[in-house]
């Protein structure tokens, strides 16, 4: 799977509980495009397209003596790398930062006709709710700020300007692909707040928009006051700290990973609630993938809740259109950018599964969390090897992008919804002995269909404890 892909997906699965089945790897995607989380925060950066950091804090009763006592400056490093910093315009300004300041509410006055707030910091186009429009985020201004460096690569167009009353730049990012991905960046200077607001720009957005979204933001003092000990800064935003990422298991000999046909039934472990409300794991959960059904349209889904991206991916006969895969090769970011060196096109296929889920303990579940996903397993000489088709290089090449809405991850289509979570895919309640169907459905590049298995665990790009003990299932054609 393009890791691309991953920035404009809904999560489905809440954050803590990725946690307990280890389903999430942290991983830094290609381009400049990923909103930054606060590592102090301990939000969960997977498919971060999709969250919007509520942006409320910041002002001291003492501000500053004017809003340009400090400025960000620009310089280019090679073609296509800027490096930025702030700047003091005065001499011996430094920023102190006092030990409690006020909440404060970021206000958009301005955002493009059709465009709505889908929650607190972000802006989007009702119809593409969790893609592109605009995500706003912020940091404190601290005593180090004016040490640190932000180096950003890959940059195709750079601005240093003001916005309304604050003092900023403006950044766009190569941007091969126009998915509604971030591909333009604003770095505005609010000192009077303590703050460096940080707007996050997709690609459906013009730079002039973007521009007059950044002049018409208002702060808001709130009355609460919070400490600033422990909250996020620029010189941390600039300068990270690495966490550690385990390794990551991406084979399994024959012997050691169960491989399920269609129709077999096997157990697993679920999660949920038990009646008092606390989350509990099930470890006698049977499933059974009923039945495995391709098709080249969408007919399987008619009268249902087709997924909204979907319906753009048929041609007037109702047939699913071709992916069109770009062949990739890396720049380095300075000096050069990627450039298409190849093309191809694949035909897309519908992938629609059936599952039942039985209860086998003796409690009842309630809002059962169901993920499935699909698997790309290669394998050879007794091994599974865990497949990424859009990861892969060749001689030419260094990876492959698809403008199709092919992808192995997550379930797009699911049948059983609840209004629950952070993405619905929850069984409401199943007692003990009780069974429920679900329908689940993917769009998948044809040439991927030989080595499709189905992980009701939910893992995509490893091989974990909880697969290598329950198994996958081979749905391939």
């Amino acid at each position: 799977m393009n890791l691309e892909e991953l920035k404009n997906e809904l999560p489905k699965t809440p954050d803590f509980i990725h946690e307990m089945i280890q389903n999430e790897v942290e991983k830094q995607l290609r381009d400049n495009s990923v909103i930054p989380i606060s590592p102090k925060r301990k939000w969960n950066a997977t498919r971060v397209a999709a969250a919007a950091v509520v942006c409320v804090l910041a002002t001291s009763t003492v501000a500053y003596a004017s809003t340009k006592l400090y400025h960000m400056y620009l310089e280019k490093q090679g073609k296509y790398s800027v490096t930025a910093k702030i700047e003091s315009t005065g001499e011996g300004e430094e920023i102190q930062l006092p030990e409690n300041i006020h909440d404060i509410e970021i206000t958009a006055n301005y955002i493009p006709e059709g465009m709505v707030l889908q929650e607190e910091g972000k802006w989007s186009y009702a119809d593409t709710p969790h893609e592109g429009g605009f995500s706003v985020n912020s940091v404190l201004m601290d005593e180090d700020d004016l040490s640190a460096v932000l180096v950003e690569n890959g940059v195709v167009e750079s601005e240093e300007r003001s916005f309304g009353e604050y003092d900023g730049v403006y950044l766009q990012y190569q941007d091969l692909k126009e998915d509604k991905s971030f591909n333009q960046r604003i770095y505005m200077l609010c000192p009077e707040s303590y703050r460096v607001i940080i707007i996050y720009i997709g690609d459906d957005m013009t730079k002039e928009e973007a521009i007059k979204f950044a002049e018409n933001i208002s702060i808001t003092k709130k009355d609460t006051m919070i400490e600033t000990d422990g909250l996020y800064t620029w010189s941390e935003f600039v300068n990270p700290e690495e966490e550690p990422v385990g390794d990551m298991n991406q084979e399994a000999e024959d012997s050691s990973l169960p491989i399920h046909q269609i129709g077999d039934e096997f157990t697993l472990k679920a999660f949920g609630e038990d009646a008092d409300g606390n989350w509990m794991q099930a470890d006698k959960i049977s499933v059974c993938v009923d039945s495995v059904q391709i098709a080249d349209d969408l007919r399987l889904l008619e009268g249902k809740d087709i997924p909204e991206e979907w319906k753009g991916a048929i041609d007037g006969n109702g047939k699913l259109l071709d992916n069109h895969l770009s062949y990739v090769k890396s720049g380095d970011g300075v000096d050069s950018v990627d450039q298409v060196v190849d093309t191809k096109d694949v035909k897309q296929k519908l992938v629609y599964t059936t599952v039942t889920y039985q209860n086998d303990t003796d409690t009842e579940l309630h809002h059962m969390l169901y993920i499935g996903s699909i698997m790309l397993l290669k394998h050879d000489n007794g091994m599974y090897r865990v497949d990424y088709p859009y990861e892969q290089a060749g001689e030419n090449y260094d990876y492959i992008m698809g403008d199709g809405v092919a992808h192995t991850a997550e379930m797009v289509y699911y049948s059983i919804k609840e209004d629950y979570g952070n993405g619905g895919n929850y069984i409401t309640s199943l007692k003990p002995g009780e069974s429920i169907q679900i329908e689940m459905a993917w769009i998948v590049n044809e040439n991927d269909l030989k080595d499709m298995y189905l992980n009701l665990n939910g893992n995509v790009y490893e091989l974990t404890e909880e697969d290598m003990e329950s198994g996958v299932v081979y749905i391939g054609k």
